[in-house]
């Protein structure tokens, strides 16, 4: 086996190997590796039904992390102490996640 051979089938099983941990469950999808919160309901909770089950939050910001390589300005997030982080759509303001944590500290920069 030549040299350039053997550095042809590197180059395609790197490509390969990254191919595959690019991919997503469906396109547009997304794969939440969180608990969601018990008591609040995606796509038809707004903010009224979240004071109801959990109170007002510890803080709020603008921006989440949508997955470990992007951050979304357009979400609207609510921080819970000790319950975790409520994530708002910033168009019609219905909850589009939750993510249960016990760590959480109750702001933005902190978990």
């Amino acid at each position: 086996m030549t040299t350039r051979t053997k550095a042809t089938g590197l180059l395609f099983g790197l490509l390969l190997s990254f191919s595959v941990s690019c991919m997503d469950t469906e396109p547009g999808g997304l794969y939440r590796r969180t608990v969601p919160i018990a008591g609040i309901n995606v796509d038809t909770d707004g903010p009224d039904e979240v004071v109801k089950a959990l109170g007002h939050p510890s803080s709020r910001a603008n921006g989440w992390w949508v997955d470990e390589h992007r951050f979304d300005m357009e979400f609207r997030v609510w921080y819970y102490k000790g319950v975790g982080r409520v994530i708002f759509r910033s168009d019609t303001m219905t909850v589009y996640a939750t993510e249960a944590d016990k760590n959480q500290m109750g702001g933005p920069h902190t978990n």
